[in-house]
């Protein structure tokens, strides 16, 4: 590398008995004016790249020491990849939407949940999130000057800028177009209090070591000729118990049915594996085997719910169900299940066919005309139905069980897994692929490859990419309101001014709720709906991962 520009003044060695804050000054005043940063892209231009991405941080909430490792880490690879005589770039970036901004408005007004943003106003919301942005803005900068973290501010990517949203667009109407962003309805974990679903990857973000309640219940078997003969079922979510439509199985475990030896009583069904750590590992001195039966004997008999305060609506219910994921690792061996609320019983549900009992807001409160639990949040509700339950006779015992539980990883409220329609990026269609690209990866550990990173892409499920807030990318679909199979994807602001049937004005605005002012009539022949904006943003992390390409506002530019 050739010497350093020669209008900075010659080097000299500052005084050690200098006080700190004069020496910090002095040598950030040299590294300003050396500009080592913009004189490596001089010395290299030409020559080959190497491709670095700078991750946005979020500019409302201050930088910590972790960032400090993060970016001297990130610094060393560029280091040596420009001594090793590579150009590259280094632009800088700020991920700009998302909760975490939405969150800290909400504290600087003194609100909390979508009903006062609403009231509010999404307009004024949204304008107050964007000046919020940039709050801590110059720590960040001041944080990478002070540590030598070479980066160019100059020219920075911004995730709220209409170029990178119009990229973003663009990336998903491809997608759309591919039949890989699609409308489904499926079990996913959503935040009661910011009212939206998580991903996966959010998810993982907000695990806590909390104590549920371990409760084991009984439920009368029907149609049994009047032998008096009960199921054990075990659940650590008693509010639930008010959604039960069924009873799951495994067909292929042994259950027993085990009767009193002092005295009559209705018999007790569970599987064999599970009785000694129910009910006492001399539980035979108390109770004898009446029978034993596989789990596909049991499947089709019915039996009386704990709760009645939902009606039930179409499909089948109080029926046992032969299913594979029940295990005797745990519990009694019996299941309970409330397709409302939990992926497998939401799968079991669609399979047999089973009534679907959803009577909680999307605050994760009861409606208020409920019986005891009325208008309560859910998991407040749990020692209220534990103790219906025992008044009722159908209390078996119940305990305390510590484990670790998913909470939102921005406000640290329980996620609920809740049924919600969602917009979902395909991602399990190109699962195989990035299986066999890891594999190719030389990882240093291994372990993070075959492990941690690798078991994420084998269990990858599709992107649940859709939000119901406000400050975010507007995901670009269109709705007929007339028949919601009609479905358009804008991929650019030209797209979205050919359909709207004029120019867009100078003054643009592709958030919420200006966006949302965009309508056109159905092209579908003989429909005479009005073609609407699906209402909501997309998953922050998807704006971070357009990066490479939306930092460049492709491909409409560069």
């Amino acid at each position: 590398m050739t010497a350093v520009d020669s209008s900075v003044k010659p080097y000299r060695l500052l005084p050690p008995e200098l006080p700190a804050d004069v020496l910090e000054q002095e040598i950030l005043e040299r590294w300003a004016a050396e500009d080592l940063l913009a004189q490596t892209l001089r010395e290299r231009e030409g020559a080959h790249d190497f491709v670095f991405y700078e991750g946005p941080p979020t500019a409302n909430g201050r930088p910590g020491i972790h960032h400090v490792f993060a970016r001297t880490v990130k610094d060393l690879f560029c280091r040596y990849r420009v001594m090793k005589g590579y150009r590259v770039l280094r632009k800088a970036g700020w991920d700009t939407h998302g909760l975490p901004v939405e969150i800290e408005v909400e504290k600087q007004l003194g609100i909390s949940g979508k009903q006062q943003i609403e009231e509010v106003g999404v307009e004024t919301f949204n304008r107050l999130s964007r000046e919020s942005v940039w709050k801590y803005k110059q720590d960040w900068e001041k944080l990478s000057e002070r540590i030598g973290y070479w980066l160019d501010y100059s020219d920075p990517y911004i995730t709220y800028a209409n170029e990178y949203v119009e990229s973003v667009w663009w990336a998903l109407a491809t997608l759309h177009g591919k039949g890989l962003l699609y409308r489904g309805h499926k079990i996913l974990p959503y935040c009661p209090r910011c009212g939206t679903a998580l991903s996966s990857h959010e998810v993982a973000l907000g695990y806590q070591d909390v104590k549920d309640p371990s409760v084991y219940v009984t439920m009368a078997l029907e149609g049994d000729g009047g032998r008096g003969r009960r199921i054990l079922v075990w659940t650590t979510t008693p509010w639930t118990l008010i959604s039960n439509v069924a009873l799951a199985v495994n067909p292929e475990l042994q259950y027993v049915e085990l009767a009193r030896r002092d005295r009559e009583e209705p018999t007790l069904i569970l599987a064999e594996d599970r009785a000694p750590a129910v009910l006492g590992e001399d539980f035979t001195d108390r109770w004898r085997v009446a029978q034993r039966m596989p789990g596909s004997a049991l499947a089709g008999l019915r039996y009386r719910r704990p709760f009645d305060w939902v009606p039930f609506g179409a499909g089948v219910h109080e029926v046992i169900v032969a299913e594979s994921f029940v295990s005797a690792e745990d519990g009694s061996g019996v299941v309970h299940m409330a397709p409302a609320f939990g992926a497998d019983d939401y799968a079991a549900g669609q399979r047999h066919g089973l009534a679907f009992l959803q009577p909680v807001n999307l605050r994760g409160e009861f409606p208020a005309e409920m019986p005891i639990v009325g208008g309560m949040f859910v998991k407040q509700a749990d020692p209220l139905i534990i103790e219906e339950l025992k008044r009722r006779g159908a209390l078996w015992k119940v305990a305390v069980i510590e484990h670790a539980y998913p909470h939102c990883w921005r406000c640290d409220t329980p996620l609920l897994y809740y049924a919600r329609e969602s917009w979902f990026v395909r991602t399990t269609a190109f699962r195989d692929a990035m299986l066999a690209r890891n594999a190719r990866i030389d990882w240093h550990p291994p372990e993070v490859g075959e492990g941690r990173f690798g078991e994420w892409l084998k269990n990858n499920i599709d992107w649940a990419l859709s939000r119901d807030r406000y400050w975010g990318t507007p995901l670009p679909v269109w709705v007929c309101d007339a028949d919601p199979s009609h479905v358009e994807a804008i991929g650019s602001f030209a797209a979205l001014a050919e359909r709207w049937g004029q120019p867009l004005p100078s003054d643009f605005d592709p958030h919420k709720p200006h966006v949302d002012r965009y309508t056109w009539q159905c092209a579908h022949p003989e429909c005479t709906g009005t073609m609407r904006r699906a209402p909501e943003v997309i998953d922050t992390w998807f704006d971070s991962g357009s990066m490479p390409f939306a930092q460049w506002h492709y491909p409409f530019e560069n």
